[in-house]
């Protein structure tokens, strides 16, 4: 009943996100003919270079990407749209558990034989099919924008997209997401169970994503320790791109995981231990 509640609740959403995405992706697509025109792709080089190592690092272009290769130029797109991501998935632990005494639904939820135990578990596999959904929805609009950018026919481009290569990456790219997202949602949860208001939860969540990314940009200008530990954020640590050109760290991935189940276990805790108004 909850796990298909939460889901229903969540769908409208999760649609919302997927248009302005879609969009915002298709945007950025069409600008992937130009990284095939020799002159186009001789005057972003030329500005890339003219960037300090500061600026390069804080815009994005510090890895060694091949912006011809159609999969790899995805994956330096979603790097930016993986911030978006991150906070949609964090709202939707955010607004899960704090939701239902702002809109008065808790005290019909124990009105039936369950559990705070059984409450939060199926708010969070609900969540994660949900997330898991629109990551799908997604890539698979990215996979058919591909087939439509205008594209010069001795680009061979039908090659690229029809290639095996391809679809790894967006496989790839997927479980960046996939795993970025999960960290976020976690954190999510914890705001979730220690707040009475969804709206709250949704503003931190907006706040909270930005706030890690001003942190990794202060990082990298700074460099030094601060760098390293910026580097296991789970918006470094899963970067699309170090999927697609297989520079993963184990270590930032066992520390995210780490991160995961901590917060996971934080928001049992403290929803059933919380005192709540019916």
């Amino acid at each position: 009943m909850i796990f298909s509640k939460e889901f229903k609740s969540n769908l409208g959403k999760m649609i919302a996100w997927v248009v302005v995405l879609s969009i915002l992706i298709g945007l950025l697509l069409a600008l992937y003919p130009m990284m095939l025109d020799i002159n186009m792709k001789s005057m972003f080089d030329t500005f890339v270079d003219s960037l300090s190592p500061s600026l390069k690092m804080i815009l994005g272009f510090e890895e060694e990407i091949d912006y011809t290769n159609l999969g790899q130029y995805v994956a330096f797109i979603f790097q930016y749209i993986a911030v978006l991501i991150a906070i949609f998935s964090m709202q939707l632990g955010g607004s899960s558990l704090s939701k239902e005494q702002e809109y008065g639904t808790i005290q019909y939820l124990y009105s039936n034989p369950i559990t705070r135990y059984e409450i939060v578990t199926q708010k969070v596999l609900s969540n994660i099919l949900t997330y898991v959904v629109f990551l799908v929805l997604i890539m698979g609009i990215t996979f058919g924008l591909s087939y439509i950018i205008p594209i010069d026919a001795s680009a061979n481009v039908d090659n690229i997209i029809n290639s095996k290569g391809f679809l790894i990456d967006i496989i790839k790219i997927f479980v960046a997401l996939l795993g970025s997202g999960l960290v976020y949602m976690s954190i999510g949860y914890f705001f979730s169970s220690i707040s009475k208001s969804s709206a709250l939860s949704d503003g931190i969540s907006v706040l909270f994503v930005f706030f890690t990314v001003i942190l990794i940009m202060t990082g990298k200008v700074f460099g030094s320790l601060f760098s390293s530990i910026i580097n296991m954020f789970p918006l470094e640590v899963f970067k699309p791109i170090k999927f697609v050109v297989t520079n993963i760290s184990l270590m930032g991935v066992g520390i995210n995981l780490i991160i995961i189940i901590i917060f996971i276990l934080l928001t049992y805790i403290i929803y059933n231990s919380k005192d709540l108004k019916f």
